[in-house]
C-alpha cells in the first residue's frame, strides 16, 4: 500500500482531532442500525510522540470531508509492531449499537396507547440516545410489550414495522425513525463510466409459489364470539417459483380477510425483491458535495448485471485500493426489499 496517509477522514476524540491513516474501512446500512469504524495509523498514535491513549469506551466522532458519519463510542484498540513499523488499529460503532447488544429496560415492561415515538424515547432513554420521527407519528398502538431477553432493537424494529418506518443511525448519536429511500442521489451510476466492478446475485431461495397467511377473524373477536378458532386466509402468488413451493405465515394480531390479503401481497413482492441485489464499486466517496448514504434511491444503468432504473442502497462501505485511492462499495436491492410490514395494528378506542 501506499505511504501516503488519508487525511480526508477524521476522529474526533473529546477535544482532539487525528488523521493520517494508512487503511480505512467504514460501514453503514439499512439493516445493522449502527455503522462501524476501523481505522489504522501509522508508526504511532501522535505525531509528537505522546505516549498511546486509552481508547475502548471513549466517545467519538467520524467525519468524512469534515460530515459525520458515526457517532458512537470505540469499542476496540490493538496496537501493533514489527521490524520497521508500529500502527493502531481502532474499532468502533455509532452509539445505537447499544440498542443492538442491550436488553430493553422499561417501566412495566409494556405499553397501551402510546405511539410509536413515545414508545421509541421510553426504550432509547436508559441508553441517552435522542430519537427523531421522519414523519407522522401514526396511530398508537393497543399493546406492545417487552418479552424476557429481547434486545432493545428487537422491541422497537417490531413497533416500527407495524408503522411503516425503518430505524437507521442518524450519525450524530441519535436513532432516526424513517421511510425507505428517504433520499435521492444527485448522480446515477452506469456502466462503464461511473461504475468500476460490480456483481449480481438473484435468487429463489426464499421465495415460494404460494404464501397463505392465517389469522383470527378481527370482527368475532371484537364481539366477543365463543369461536374464537375461527381463521381468516388469504393467499398471493410468485408465478415464478415452482408450485410445489408453499408457505404459512401465522399472524399473531386479530385481523381480517383484507389485511391478511394485504400481508400476503406484501410478503410475495419483499421476498422477491430481496432475491435481487447486487454489490457496485464506484470511484470516490461523495454523492455530489456528501458522503454517499444508505436509504438513498439511485438511478442504475448497467446492462451486463440486468439493473435498469431506480434502486435502494442498502449499504455503503468507504475503504481504500491499494493506491490510496478513496473506493465506495454500494450495496442496491429493488426499494421494496425493504418496505415494512403492512399495517395491522388498530386506533386505540
Amino acid at each position: 500500500m501506499t505511504d501516503v496517509l488519508n487525511t480526508d477522514v477524521t476522529l474526533q476524540i473529546g477535544d482532539q482531532q487525528y488523521t493520517g491513516w494508512k487503511a480505512i474501512g467504514i460501514g453503514t446500512g439499512i439493516e445493522q442500525l449502527a455503522g462501524t469504524f476501523d481505522l489504522v495509523c501509522a508508526d504511532r498514535w501522535a505525531i509528537n510522540g505522546q505516549p498511546r491513549p486509552i481508547l475502548p469506551g471513549k466517545p467519538c466522532t467520524v467525519r468524512l470531508y469534515g460530515v459525520p458519519v458515526i457517532t458512537g463510542f470505540i469499542d476496540e484498540a490493538s496496537p501493533s509492531y514489527g521490524p520497521n513499523e508500529h500502527s493502531l488499529n481502532i474499532r468502533g460503532r455509532d452509539a445505537t449499537g447499544d440498542l443492538v447488544d442491550c436488553a430493553a429496560s422499561t417501566d412495566g415492561q409494556s405499553w397501551e396507547g402510546r405511539n410509536l415515538l413515545q414508545i421509541a424515547n421510553d426504550v432509547c432513554r436508559p441508553f441517552v440516545i435522542p430519537v427523531k420521527l421522519d414523519g407522522p407519528v401514526g396511530a398508537v398502538f393497543r399493546k406492545q410489550a417487552v418479552s424476557p431477553g429481547e434486545t432493545a432493537f428487537e422491541v422497537l424494529s417490531r413497533a416500527a414495522r407495524q408503522r411503516g418506518y425503518l430505524l437507521v443511525s442518524d450519525a450524530k448519536g441519535g436513532l432516526l425513525i424513517t421511510r425507505t429511500g428517504s433520499r435521492r442521489a444527485t448522480r446515477s451510476l452506469r456502466l462503464g463510466v461511473d461504475i468500476l466492478s460490480g456483481d449480481a446475485t438473484f435468487s429463489h431461495a426464499e421465495r415460494f409459489a404460494r404464501y397463505d397467511v392465517i389469522g383470527q377473524d378481527n370482527e368475532a373477536l371484537n364481539e366477543g364470539s365463543e369461536d374464537l378458532a375461527q381463521q381468516v386466509k388469504a393467499s398471493a402468488t410468485d408465478p415464478a417459483i415452482r408450485r410445489s413451493r408453499v408457505t404459512v405465515i401465522d399472524v399473531p394480531d386479530a385481523t381480517d380477510r383484507g389485511v391478511a390479503s394485504q400481508i400476503a401481497l406484501w410478503t410475495a413482492a419483499n421476498r422477491k425483491a430481496r432475491g435481487e441485489r447486487a454489490e457496485l464499486t464506484v470511484r470516490g466517496w461523495r454523492d455530489g458535495a456528501a458522503p454517499w448514504a444508505a436509504n438513498t434511491l439511485v438511478r442504475i444503468d448497467d446492462p451486463w448485471l440486468g439493473l435498469a432504473g431506480e434502486y435502494l442502497i442498502a449499504s455503503v462501505a468507504f475503504s481504500l485500493d491499494d493506491q490510496g485511492g478513496q473506493i465506495t462499495r454500494l450495496s442496491v436491492t429493488p426499494p421494496s426489499s425493504y418496505t415494512p410490514e403492512p399495517l395491522i395494528e388498530i386506533e386505540a378506542a
